[in-house]
């Protein structure tokens, strides 16, 4: 069978494992997802070269075990393979994947809240993280919390009372009210999103595992938080991730008519 690896030296390999569902083979039940693998192989200038040795590093048996955990992980390894280089060393980034499925399969925290940060210190390694408490164009304060920009209608800037602001994926993300009317009239798509979500987005990354567990954010955030990151990733990879497809296909979770969005806790009070 053809396999492909995510490895510190050769970024993305692909390989083939003869004979590796015979039960005989050196291979046999060693090959799966999640799992850090010390591997034999020479890679070929052309062709797939053979897989000779795989033993376990570390194994993750935890999280097959559990949907949402599976899903992340499918999530994590999807990402790690859309951003590797075939055959260029690619350190950081095996050890970021890896660091995200260790999280997954040790942590306490929930696997939404795991995939959550495992993508937004994605974003930021890529260099496309998006804006979130300032102009992504000009850095201004974007808006005020105090003000509703004036090129959104009072229906998109306040719905039920939760206040929204200019976004614009093909900007870079968040934007002033001048900016977002800039975006507008050059023919880029501005759109607005609750100003809890991105806020969230903005915490979550500074926060320890340990107060997080404390003050866990709602699940209804976590999922606007993600379906916010998934739509960035999708604009910027220009392709959609299989193991995103199900969770984006619906409609706009930060869509206006969906309402505010809960805001992530205050950090606790210390005596």
């Amino acid at each position: 069978m053809v396999i492909r690896l995510l490895t510190p030296d050769w970024g993305r390999v692909d390989l083939v494992a003869k004979g590796a569902y015979r039960p005989q083979s050196r291979l046999f039940a060693t090959l799966d997802w999640f799992h850090t693998l010390e591997v034999d192989f020479r890679p070929h200038a052309q062709g797939l070269a053979p897989l000779r040795q795989a033993d376990w590093e570390q194994r993750r048996p935890r999280i097959p075990l559990d949907r949402e955990r599976y899903r992340a992980g499918l999530s994590m390894l999807e990402l790690g393979e859309a951003a590797a280089r075939v055959q260029h060393a690619e350190p950081e980034l095996f050890a970021w994947v890896e660091a995200g499925l260790q999280a997954l399969e040790t942590s306490e925290l929930s696997p939404l809240l795991e995939l959550v940060r495992f993508e937004l210190g994605f974003l930021d390694w890529l260099g496309i993280a998006p804006a979130l408490e300032s102009c992504a164009t000009c850095g201004s304060p974007a808006p005020s919390r105090s003000a509703v920009s004036p090129t959104v209608s009072s229906k998109e800037s306040s719905t039920a009372g939760g206040m929204r602001v200019p976004f614009s994926a093909g900007s870079g993300g968040r934007l002033c009210a001048s900016c977002a009317q800039a975006a507008r009239q050059a023919g880029m798509r501005v759109g607005t999103m609750p100003e809890s979500v991105l806020d969230a987005a903005a915490q979550i990354p500074n926060r320890s595992p340990e107060l997080l567990a404390l003050s866990p954010p709602p699940p209804e955030l976590l999922h606007r938080v993600l379906d916010l990151l998934g739509r960035f990733l999708d604009f910027h990879l220009e392709s959609r991730l299989r193991s995103q497809r199900r969770f984006l296909a619906g409609a706009n979770r930060n869509a206006p008519d969906r309402g505010p969005a809960p805001s992530l806790a205050p950090l606790p009070h210390r005596s």
